[in-house]
């Protein structure tokens, strides 16, 4: 299914770096175009890709809201997410939406390779303006920093969720005000958004009093930072090319927009400036 077309800018970055993402990324089979967690006994990047989906499942236990009737994941990339969810829960129905076709046709070939097509349909279009029927519970991994605002992103996914219903955010956050940053920072922070192609990065106080304001009640909030990987070979190798090539003025070709952007990121986080939170909201 086919929905509302989105900023084709995003759209083009996704369809040309999402088989890259992939392959480099070390996923492997859990599918994941999101940050590794390298808690105590994570030993590979397979299963540090795979402990974001766990963590969603045991805190939705923990807040006594295991096993949805219907789940949605707003910017499912190719449906790893979605996969894990679908053996967790295995009465669930699940759907995804992704503004890329690209990876939309992925997911719905993954899907269909798993057994897992009856119940998991993928949906290509913008999350944002998206008229779907109510679900139980709504996740956005590493997503909703694309919408231009938080209160825009809260706003829809608050019409998506039926009364009662949970929304998880599990995304890369401000550790204060963007107002209180120091000018290198804020320039950092400038080109993270550039390279990304993002509509806002927030902090924690200021999504849940947008949240509070779209009708959502912040049940937990969880800062996962201390399990992120910050200074692998690749990170070293970024932090040398990602300005020269930022120089070249290449920012344009997603290849080189992805390492821009990327180097930002970790620089943020080294710097205490980032953080990478988890935060539960009930509607």
């Amino acid at each position: 299914m086919t929905l509302a077309a989105p900023d084709p800018a995003l759209r083009r970055y996704y369809d040309a770096s999402t088989a890259r993402f992939l392959a480099v990324g070390g996923s492997g089979r859990s599918l994941a175009i999101h940050r590794g967690l390298w808690e105590d006994g994570v030993t590979d990047a397979e299963a540090a890709a795979d402990r974001v989906n766990a963590r969603i499942i045991a805190r939705l236990a923990a807040l006594g809201r295991a096993g949805p009737r219907t789940l949605r994941d707003l910017g499912c990339g190719v449906g790893g997410s979605l996969f894990h969810f679908a053996r967790a829960w295995p009465d669930a129905r699940l759907e995804g939406v992704t503004l890329s076709p690209r990876q939309a046709g992925m997911a719905t070939g993954f899907a269909r390779d798993q057994g897992l097509a009856d119940r998991v349909a993928i949906l290509c279009g913008d999350f944002l303006t998206a008229d779907l029927a109510p679900v139980d519970v709504a996740v956005a991994i590493e997503s909703h920093v694309h919408a231009p605002s938080a209160a825009a992103f809260l706003a829809a996914a608050r019409r998506g969720l039926r009364p009662g219903g949970t929304l998880v955010v599990v995304d890369d956050m401000l550790a204060a005000p963007e107002g209180s940053l120091a000018p290198d920072d804020a320039r950092r922070l400038a080109t993270f958004r550039r390279g990304w192609h993002l509509g806002h990065v927030p902090d924690p106080d200021g999504l849940r009093a947008d949240a509070a304001a779209a009708g959502l009640t912040c049940l937990w909030d969880e800062d996962l930072t201390p399990h992120l990987r910050l200074d692998r070979h690749r990170d070293r190798l970024l932090r040398l090319a990602a300005p020269l090539v930022d120089a070249a003025g290449l920012g344009g070709w997603p290849l080189f927009s992805n390492m821009i952007g990327g180097n930002a990121l970790t620089e943020g986080y080294r710097r205490g400036v980032m953080r990478y939170r988890m935060m539960v909201f009930s509607a």
